[in-house]
């Protein structure tokens, strides 16, 4: 159980930690088991089931150790708890009700000093991941906070540093950091929900290209000087560069993403196997510029920005995970299990075996997973067949184990 007022979970756990339970009582009177009122009330159960142990057949207890008892001990002395000597405490059964209050009286001490509300961000710190910000959900009732984004992720209130009300300076600031936090830790973003398909429908394609999408692909390229024409027809016939990857549980092609106010991606491509939705980021350059310069083969300077391009949408997308994984009508960029790592594809020029690019493009796909083809290569992807529909990229790739 959880709740969402701090007060109320350091008032139930102010009477867990004073006094046993009017049926704890009750019980003890009629068994005539003799019971302080002002002993903690996780300590009179644990008396109790001690005196019932043998007539209920309840699991023995068994004893514990030095090191045991020096963790209580130590927790105790932290919280100002006066505890019995160890010889005192009969079984691990009654030394782990004592370290249940003493728990709850920490717990106590760091809610009544942080306050912490729903929305808040906490502050915590961790060895090697250093200070982390987190946006509280909820308070458990053992005084635990909950943090968003599921997965049982949260901390103890004595392990939290500082809390960030909204109405401070810097909580929104805070909370974007959280949020990017919080998505940067998904361990598998591809596993994408229902709903979060569903806000993708309006772009995706069910079918592959046809005699027309072909046709419209290389009449355009016939006559293009520049980028945009080839735009143009890609975002009319959407089929193209969907066909270029497999998804066998969907494909989805999203022209002209734009990156906040950052950058624009002329494409993205989103494809759900069962091994869940893996996007590809696509640049377009013009089909005229050529991939290296003449005479020295070195990559072209139209190709490196192309590259830089990719490069840079990779580090916004690093630090912008939960902004462009939120929904649209949350003000995100709807690209749902997308990361920074995302394949890419560069599509420019034309095929010519003067501007042979084979090495630059294995240095790039070896290092970057960034993969450069031509539009010719887009032209055969468009009328490639495999017996299970593989694209010609996944293919080329070697993508096709991901289903």
């Amino acid at each position: 159980m959880a709740e969402t007022d701090w007060r109320k979970v350091v008032a139930d756990l102010k009477q867990l930690c004073t006094e046993p339970s009017e049926d704890q009582l009750a019980i003890a009177s009629a068994l005539a088991v003799p019971i302080d009122p002002s002993m903690p009330a996780p300590v009179a159960a644990a008396l109790l089931r001690a005196h019932l142990r043998t007539s209920l057949e309840l699991p023995r207890t068994w004893h514990f150790g030095e090191a045991e008892y020096g963790y209580l001990e130590n927790l105790a002395s932290s919280t100002g708890l006066r505890i019995p000597r160890a010889e005192e405490i009969e079984g691990r059964d009654l030394l782990d009700a004592w370290i249940r209050v003493a728990r709850a009286r920490r717990s106590i001490t760091h809610l009544e000093r942080l306050q912490p509300e729903v929305d808040d961000i906490a502050i915590t710190s961790e060895a090697l991941a250093g200070k982390l910000h987190n946006q509280i959900t909820s308070i458990s009732v053992t005084g635990r906070l909950n943090f968003r984004g599921g997965g049982g992720r949260g901390s103890w209130p004595h392990l939290v540093e500082q809390i960030i009300k909204p109405q401070s300076n810097d909580f929104f600031g805070l909370l974007h950091q959280a949020r990017e936090e919080t998505a940067a830790r998904v361990l598998h973003p591809e596993l994408v929900s229902n709903g979060d398909l569903e806000r993708l429908s309006r772009w995706k394609v069910d079918r592959f290209p046809t005699l027309a999408d072909r046709e419209a692909l290389e009449d355009a390229l016939a006559t293009a000087t520049e980028e945009r024409p080839m735009q143009v027809v890609l975002e009319k016939h959407p089929s193209i560069l969907a066909h270029t990857v497999f998804g066998n549980h969907g494909t989805w092609v999203l022209p002209q993403v734009q990156f906040a106010n950052h950058y624009m991606a002329d494409f993205l491509i989103a494809r759900r196997t069962s091994a869940g939705l893996h996007w590809t980021l696509v640049e377009l350059e013009s089909p005229t510029k050529r991939l290296t310069n003449p005479g020295n083969g070195r990559i072209a300077p139209t190709l490196r920005h192309a590259v830089d391009q990719i490069e840079d949408w990779r580090r916004w997308l690093s630090v912008n995970l939960d902004l462009a994984r939120r929904p649209r009508s949350s003000n995100g960029l709807g690209l749902p299990g997308i990361t920074a790592e995302a394949r890419a594809l560069i599509i420019m020029g034309r095929e010519n075996a003067a501007d042979s690019a084979a090495d630059i493009r294995d240095l790039h796909s070896r290092r970057a997973r960034i993969e450069i083809r031509t539009y010719d290569w887009l032209v055969r992807a468009a009328a490639w067949h495999a017996p299970l529909g593989w694209g010609l990229f996944d293919v080329e790739t070697e993508e096709t184990n991901d289903w």
